[in-house]
């Protein structure tokens, strides 16, 4: 089985799953989100993906069932809490079981290595982390994110994490990312070639992975699965903006941060929404934000011109 995965919501700890990056093939839809249309083209029109599982946590994800109905494919939306109580906990450990349940009937197979890929994934972020942690000190950042892309797309227990050490401090203004999955990683390449050095990042691929607490395989596996899920530093569509925007600027004030570029997809309204407030936190620290919005999941505008004059800028 091949099943296309949109978002962090989606527990690894299950079963294997190919996280969605980018599509450039042939496209069903437009004027929507941009990341949210390229995953239900690629549903539609990659042969070998034969299944999708996707939260119910934006206005973007929860209608992408509708959309998908008619492929024939495994579906599966997966309802998320916006609180992380106990009775949040509870539930989202019920719909991980209901998830586990859909995907061995429908597949005609038994899941019983969950412990193990528990195991697997607490030593991969413990070692994203530690690269995580070495950003603009011996880490390029473009590097790090698309080794983080590359295990994503690969069956968990094949993974393997390479070594990241460029060897030498980075050079260039420091810089800190905000924003949505980076999907298309040239972005990040320009911004280094442009005179900046990214020492950290919110992204959900990254930080927001990597930094998850570990899943203990004692107790109540699928539980503990919902206690790491609701505990990481949640997307602004989980409407918990004070908690990330405290987080980051505690960061970027330790890092010694110049500037901060935020990206966004079009049409995502949380994201547009949290930009105002990040601008004003950071104007009343004196650090410049630049705002790039990208129109799809391969969207790569001509962004030299902009990124050199912001990088003058600081």
């Amino acid at each position: 089985m091949k099943i296309l995965s949109l978002s962090g919501f989606v527990p690894e700890q299950i079963c294997d799953i190919v996280r969605f990056t980018q599509y450039d093939g042939s496209h069903t839809i437009s004027h929507y989100c941009g990341y949210a249309a390229d995953f239900i083209s690629q549903v539609m029109e990659d042969e070998t993906i034969d299944g999708a599982v996707f939260p119910k946590s934006c206005d973007s994800s929860r209608v992408l069932s509708s959309y998908l109905m008619e492929s024939g494919k495994f579906l599966y939306q997966i309802p998320v809490p916006s609180s992380s109580d106990r009775a949040a906990v509870s539930y989202m450990a019920t719909s991980i079981r209901q998830y586990q349940k859909a995907i061995e009937d429908f597949y005609k197979i038994s899941i019983k290595d969950i412990e193990k890929r528990v195991e697997r994934i607490n030593e991969r972020n413990a070692s994203l982390k530690e690269q995580y942690g070495k950003l603009g000190e011996g880490v390029i950042y473009s590097r790090y994110l698309r080794e983080i892309h590359n295990l994503l797309k690969t069956p968990l227990l094949e993974q393997q994490i390479s070594n990241i050490e460029a060897g030498k401090k980075g050079d260039g203004k420091r810089i800190y990312l905000i924003g949505s999955f980076l999907s298309n990683c040239r972005v990040l390449e320009s911004i280094e070639k442009s005179g900046m050095c990214i020492v950290g990042d919110n992204f959900p691929e990254s930080k927001r992975l990597v930094f998850a607490p570990e899943v203990s395989a004692m107790g109540d596996i699928y539980e503990n699965i919902a206690v790491s899920m609701l505990h990481t530093q949640l997307s602004p569509t989980q409407n918990r903006f004070s908690e990330l925007i405290v987080n980051d600027l505690a960061e970027i004030k330790k890092k010694d941060v110049e500037g901060v570029i935020y990206i966004s997809q079009k049409y995502c309204e949380p994201y547009d929404y949290l930009y105002y407030i990040y601008r004003k936190r950071l104007d009343e620290m004196n650090i410049p934000i630049l705002k790039i919005t990208m129109s799809d999941s391969t969207d790569n505008k001509k962004l030299d011109f902009e990124l050199e004059a912001f990088c003058d800028l600081m």
